[in-house]
């Protein structure tokens, strides 16, 4: 059976459900479980999201539906899998670009920012406790230096790989109505726990890290942020961190999928962003971009709309008080 015939389940009377073609409602929902995002839909008309969620333990399963295309920017808590996206959806982070296609599945790591441009359609997608996933893959590597880490990815998925996801999300969605005995109900979380691992090890994304502590990488990460109006360089970076320029260099590839001054500049991008939210008629947009280390304003607003979907100073006129009188 190909991967196209393999058919989602539909999303359960018992889960719970969200409708709105409201942006803020919809950015403050969604917020709650996966953080501060942006949305910026493409086309005037009704938004038409729609999101149905069945929760356990451990794994999370969601149907989604959306009526105009949109550009999505954010990072994901937990483990994420997209099984099922509309067909062209178009994911980035930093300079790499994926597309989504029917046979593919896009892998969210927790903390990688992306950026996602969808078009109308529905998605189907498993959330995964990092936790209970990193135990799984744990236990069965052998032991090797480095600590465990997760990757963002896109990968093909084929019809065995593709059924043993469904057939794993099933029996979750069979258990989850809530009058399902503890036991049953942990057993499929387990074999959807299991599933998500299996494919995740062959498609290689989860790896041990071999060069600088997570520990280390959190801080300097945070360092960043406290700094991003200073002039910053590689070799601060590494002064900083205490650890040499290849070792850096590996480990923000590893761990983020982008070198150590592209993640300082899509911080950069995310700040910039920030401020034109919340800057009203304050700041000029050149203000705010040169404030931030962007020299050139052309490069700026491309890397700006590459990332959110629109141009800076759209932005900045989404955040302006209206004006009645």
């Amino acid at each position: 059976m190909s991967s196209s015939q393999i058919l989602i389940p539909d999303a359960p009377a018992w889960a719970h459900r969200f409708r709105s073609d409201d942006l803020d409602e919809i950015l403050e929902f969604v917020g709650r479980s996966v953080g501060d995002h942006s949305r910026v839909p493409h086309r005037k008309g009704a938004v038409g999201f729609e999101l149905a969620v069945l929760g356990g333990d451990s794994v999370q399963l969601g149907w989604g539906q959306v009526a105009i295309p949109m550009t999505i920017r954010g990072a994901v808590p937990e483990p994420v899998l997209h099984l099922t996206m509309p067909p062209g959806s178009e994911y980035r982070i930093g300079r790499r670009r994926f597309l989504g296609e029917r046979a593919t599945a896009m892998f969210l790591a927790p903390g990688w920012e992306f950026s996602r441009r969808s078009p109308a359609g529905s998605s189907f997608v498993m959330g995964v406790s990092g936790i209970r996933l990193a135990d799984e893959v744990e236990a069965r590597t052998s032991a090797g230096c480095g600590e465990f880490e997760m990757r963002l990815q896109c990968f093909d998925v084929d019809g065995a790989e593709r059924a043993r996801l469904v057939g794993a999300a099933l029996e979750s969605v069979q258990t989850g109505q809530g009058r399902a005995e503890p036991s049953r109900a942990a057993h499929a979380e387990a074999l959807l726990v299991s599933a998500v691992a299996d494919l995740l090890t062959r498609k290689a994304a989860v790896a041990r890290g071999r060069e600088v502590a997570s520990s280390r990488m959190a801080d300097l990460e945070s360092w960043i942020d406290s700094h991003l109006q200073e002039p910053l360089t590689i070799g601060r970076l590494c002064q900083v961190a205490g650890v040499g320029e290849r070792s850096l260099q590996m480990s923000f590839v590893s761990r983020r999928g982008v070198s150590p001054m592209r993640f300082v500049t899509e911080r950069r991008l995310a700040e910039a962003h920030r401020r034109l939210k919340a800057s009203g008629a304050k700041h000029d947009v050149t203000t705010i971009a040169m404030g931030l280390g962007f020299r050139h304003m052309g490069r700026f607003a491309r890397l700006y709309r590459e990332a959110f979907g629109e141009v800076p100073s759209r932005s900045r006129q989404r955040s302006a008080p209206s004006v009645s009188g």
